[in-house]
């Protein structure tokens, strides 16, 4: 018999995921803010153009980060998914 329990790290990793998407926030403020030329347009792939305004830069930054978070964090659950049927068939 196993006494072994287990605690979820799903808020831990929650927790440290809001706190990069608002620091990727600030990062993408403080980018827009002393940006040399503000009349200037993006171009993201040829396909979004958006000026870099504190605004818009800190949204984008917020936006790639969530994104790139979300499929890291969804990869991980596959993962450990698999990981779990494997030990449990052992």
């Amino acid at each position: 018999m196993s006494t072994e329990s287990r605690i979820s790290s799903r808020p831990i990793f929650a927790a440290v995921a809001v706190v990069v998407v608002l620091v990727a926030g600030g990062i993408g403020a403080v980018v827009g803010a002393s940006g040399q030329e503000r009349a200037v347009t993006m171009d993201l792939f040829g396909v979004v153009s958006f000026g870099m305004t504190p605004l818009s830069m800190a949204t984008f930054g917020m936006l790639v980060t969530a994104s790139t978070l979300a499929v890291l964090f969804t990869l991980v659950s596959v993962a450990s998914r698999y990981d779990d049927e494997v030990s449990e068939q052992v």
